[in-house]
């Protein structure tokens, strides 16, 4: 069976810094290297702005925890992806070559 290729992207590791040629497939499959999520980003002002609002305590299964009264407003999301050297271990995580 044949894979339709729906895009062709150039990303880079985050370990490394290489730059990874991954194919796409119309099937949500993908090859070329390893993605890990996406994960959100806010500004250190937004961030702040949570931090003055202050915390209340919650009760969760039994423990009492402090909470934050507001969420931070994201800007935008980054992707994590590691090239196959780095994910099967080639370097050791945080030494690595440039």
């Amino acid at each position: 069976m044949v894979k339709k290729i729906k895009k062709r992207l150039e990303k880079f590791c985050a370990v490394c810094g290489q730059k990874m040629k991954i194919i796409s497939y119309a099937d949500r499959t993908y090859r070329g290297g390893h993605h890990f999520g996406r994960f959100p980003l806010c500004t250190k002002k937004a961030v702040n702005e949570v931090l003055k609002a202050g915390t209340k305590k919650e009760t969760i299964f039994g423990m009492e925890i402090q909470v934050l009264k507001k969420d931070p407003k994201l800007y935008r999301y980054a992707e994590y992806w590691e090239c196959p050297k780095c994910y099967w271990g080639k370097y050791p995580r945080g030494l690595f070559k440039r």
